[in-house]
């Protein structure tokens, strides 16, 4: 048999598998790459392959073998017992006939339709109660079952132009196949699914259900197990409590958070939810009485940035969060309270609150001295201002600290003390107020020498969610569309993309609108000088080992001399860079990325880069995709 269904165009991997399933049975997928890799066409199918495209004729079976759904249920017969009620209204459930409703074409004397869907036309045939109906039902014409009494049986057959249902006499009993696989699946103590093992009762016998037999629930039952939902398990067994078991194995599988956690995860989602829609009307006596202290889970930091991230993923409005936070804090356990502020504080983050961001992750530190999300959020607003010391005295709470990525930045940037004052001292620097009040700690580095500090300021700025989407867009641009997950991995740290979201993505105006007033003075007014500057290519025109470069702008004709400490002789003279090149003082820096371009993308991307698009995501990603050659070195970059 051949049930023929469209192929995409680019399914010929399915088009190539379907063939070998119907020859050969069930294969895993080693099998089926083995198969395909010794044909004469395995080139075009990408092979080796990790998993196949979903197709409507190819079944994946419990085993982990793949099935072709038309060898495998071509002339299967199952039947169903008609009741009164059904056979006034023809229209019967889809229960008995689910494992090969895979079958119904449209084309039959009956329609598969969305009981949700049509409530109005199963009324219409006297039925009100949907609830019998597992989410489809079958409807025939008007008097199809007329001639039939209560009783009877009608039997489903896959035939070669689709499900045919029809008036039916059972020739057999039960299939012992179907017994023998439900006696092996039972035994882990966990429910059966009914359907696979129906498919594996058919991939063990050829014959089972080829003939019209008794309906799938009284074989069951003849079996002394019972059947709910799809599921069949011994008779008494607690269906309700399996399902609730399973939705909180599911739900913590798919949120990443403990079996245990989810009552609490569930609670704070439904309270945010709750205010989010406006239904938020006598929320004590819904999350509070006798259940504040399941909020006590996200005392985790682990928990709690899940918890945020799921939230954020679902576009919550950031005010719905941050009210729910602090009413959690309000009304759940005491231990609540860090987790509290600082998830109110990453959602007055995303609502470009800043400031009250910052007070919410204070009032968490003070709380819990060892939150580490909030000891590394506050620490970087306080490296925003300037204090390197207190910013690494924060990390250097928190568990991650270290390896956090401003940690080895602000390293760089610690004060050089004055040992020869003491701290009640009258400071150095002659402003009249003691040493301790006015440089003690705080950094005495050159605006100059802080300048990549101050672009890597506006880089952390990108790992706010609010950036997570575009960062994955460029990334993909990137690593040319791959389709290897571990090629976009690999990109997401490039340079490159924070560069590019900085300018063409409107990052660094944003740093300056958002963040800006949390900067010292001089850096305000440096970073003032940088918004305007546009990204351009730029001819190597000489190159001075170990000081800098001078540089020619290919759209302007302007020449700069650039100071890069760290430059070497493998900068070819004659060679082109795409960068920005921003001023520092009196001196010009590449703080970004540095990319090394041939003559044709430079055309290119000048091109782009003087039109103007008033798309700014548009012209970020096609810059990537013009800067994204693999036969091009790696970024350089002075920053």
């Amino acid at each position: 048999m051949d049930f023929d269904y469209d192929l995409a165009a680019d399914d010929a991997l399915i088009a190539a598998v379907l063939p070998l399933l119907r020859e050969h049975g069930p294969l895993t997928l080693d099998e089926i790459g083995e198969r395909l890799a010794s044909g004469g066409d395995a080139d075009d199918l990408n092979l080796p392959i990790e998993e196949l495209p979903l197709h409507p004729m190819l079944a994946y079976l419990s085993d982990d073998r793949y099935a072709a759904f038309d060898a495998l249920l071509g002339g299967r017969v199952l039947t169903h017992r008609l009741t009164e009620s059904e056979i006034a209204s023809a229209v019967l459930p889809v229960d008995e006939f689910s494992p090969l409703l895979v079958f119904v074409t449209g084309d039959e004397a009956y329609d598969l339709v969305e009981v949700d869907d049509e409530p109005d036309r199963l009324a219409d045939r006297g039925i009100v109660d949907l609830e019998s109906f597992s989410g489809e039902a079958l409807v025939f014409r008007r008097g199809a079952f007329a001639e039939r009494s209560p009783g009877d049986l009608v039997a489903a057959t896959v035939t070669d132009t689709g499900l045919m249902i029809a008036p039916a006499v059972a020739t057999t009993d039960s299939a012992p196949e179907l017994a023998s696989v439900l006696e092996a699946a039972l035994a882990s103590g966990d429910p059966a699914q009914l359907e696979a093992s129906v498919f594996a009762a058919m991939v063990e016998a050829p014959t089972a259900f080829t003939e019209p037999g008794l309906p799938l629930s009284e074989q069951i039952e003849k079996s002394g197990l019972e059947m709910s939902g799809g599921l069949v398990a011994p008779s008494g067994f607690d269906f309700a409590g399996y399902l609730a078991r399973s939705a909180f194995d599911s739900y913590a599988e798919q949120v990443g958070v403990p079996v245990e956690a989810v009552p609490g995860v569930v609670l704070f989602a439904s309270l945010v939810d709750a205010i989010d829609t406006g239904d938020d009307s006598d929320l004590e006596s819904r999350f509070s009485e006798g259940k504040a202290g399941l909020f006590a889970v996200l005392s985790d930091p682990d928990i709690a940035e899940t918890v945020l991230d799921e939230l954020f993923d679902q576009a919550i409005a950031p005010e719905s969060i941050e009210r729910a936070a602090l009413w959690s804090k309000d009304h759940g356990p005491r231990k609540v309270g860090a987790a509290a502020y600082w998830l109110a504080g990453k959602a007055a983050e995303a609502a470009t609150r800043v400031d009250d961001a910052a007070r919410y992750f204070e009032r968490s530190t003070d709380l819990d001295s060892e939150f580490d999300p909030a000891l590394e959020d506050l620490a970087r607003y306080v490296s925003d201002g300037g204090d390197a010391v207190r910013a690494l005295s924060l990390l250097g709470r928190s568990l991650d600290g270290p390896d956090h990525p401003l940690h080895s930045v602000l390293e760089a940037f610690q004060p050089a003390e004055r040992p020869d004052l003491g701290r009640n001292d009258r400071c150095w620097c002659g402003s009249g107020r003691k040493y301790k009040s006015c440089h003690l700690g705080r950094a005495e580095h050159s605006l100059e020498d802080r300048a990549p500090w101050l672009y890597f300021k506006a880089c952390m700025q990108l790992t706010e969610f609010l950036w997570v989407e575009t960062r994955f867009d460029l990334a993909d641009a990137r690593c040319g569309y791959s389709d290897n997950e571990d090629d976009l991995v690999a990109v997401l740290s490039d340079p490159l993309l924070d560069d590019v979201m900085l300018g063409e993505g409107g990052g660094l105006a944003q740093f300056a609108e958002v963040r800006g007033h949390l900067l010292p003075e001089d850096e305000r007014e440096l970073l003032a000088q940088w918004l305007p500057v546009e990204r351009s290519v730029y001819e190597v025109e000489a190159v001075e080992v170990g000081e800098g470069l001078t540089l020619r702008d290919m759209r302007s004709g302007e020449q700069c001399e650039l100071t890069a400490p760290a430059v070497s002789s493998e900068v070819p003279v004659g060679g082109l860079l795409c960068a920005r090149v921003f001023p520092v003082g009196d001196t010009w820096r590449i703080l970004g990325a540095a990319t090394p371009v041939t003559r044709e993308q430079c055309d290119a991307i000048i091109w782009l880069l003087s039109e103007r698009q008033d798309d700014a995501e548009f012209t970020a990603v096609r810059l990537v995709e013009l800067l994204t050659d693999p036969s091009l070195s790696v970024q350089a970059t002075d920053g």
